[in-house]
């Protein structure tokens, strides 16, 4: 299980973070909405990918897999609507941060961090440089600016606290985060997976993740949409 939390970002800062790190460009596009599940395909430059998410008791689920560029740009096309940006990665500490400039549907800037579990999520400090938290905002979501946009951005200001801070994370120097004591994971808890040709180690046991059965479901996304727009 992945859990995530989202901040809204200053726009000088996002242009300082992708100036300084570089971004790679994904447009995804996302499937009408379904009320434990969601379908998506995700086009960054030269790779597609099909992606489905799963609601359950323990938390959201993740499974991915590629398929040809072409592919991608077909499932596209039949999309119920897209979302456009560049996501520049940031390593802080041992969390993955990820700094995303949306371009479409309207001009956005975010940060998101990702956590292995809920106390190490509710443990984090967010670092001067982050603006107001969304992440309990339904409306920041991608799939929500992809399938109903966004009426109106706020505009984050800039302080000399929260450029110091930036330049500090730049250069690897990080405020001390809170330790989160180690303890057991939950029964039948269900981790967030990449899939792959072939199994998976997940604590020491292999894990068969069935790619075609993926892939017929987003097929039957796409025929299901493709029929809607017909009638």
């Amino acid at each position: 299980m992945t859990i995530r939390r989202r901040f809204l970002l200053a726009s000088s800062l996002a242009r300082l973070i992708q100036r300084e790190r570089g971004g790679l460009r994904q447009v995804e596009g996302f499937f009408p909405e379904q009320r434990d599940r969601s379908s998506s395909v995700r086009l960054e430059e030269n790779r597609g990918l099909l992606i489905l998410r799963t609601a359950g008791p323990q938390g959201e689920t993740e499974e991915q897999t590629e398929v040809p560029v072409a592919h991608a740009h077909a499932l596209l096309d039949v999309c119920a609507g897209e979302v456009d940006y560049s996501r520049t990665p940031l390593p802080i500490g041992h969390h993955q941060v990820l700094v995303d400039q949306i371009i479409r549907p309207r001009t956005l800037h975010l940060v998101t961090v990702e956590f292995s579990n809920e106390a190490e999520a509710r443990a984090f400090h967010p670092l001067p440089w982050f603006g107001p938290e969304v992440t309990e905002d339904a409306r920041y979501t991608n799939q929500s600016l992809a399938l109903r946009g966004l009426d109106e951005a706020p505009e984050i200001p800039l302080s000399d606290p929260a450029l110091n801070g930036l330049l500090d994370t730049l250069e690897n120097r990080f405020p001390v985060q809170p330790r989160v004591p180690l303890g057991r994971a939950a029964a039948k808890q269900v981790p967030a997976t990449k899939a792959q040709a072939g199994p998976a180690q997940t604590g020491g046991q292999a894990v068969q993740v069935n790619l075609d059965d993926i892939e017929t479901a987003m097929m039957a996304e796409m025929e299901r949409t493709l029929q809607k727009n017909r009638t």
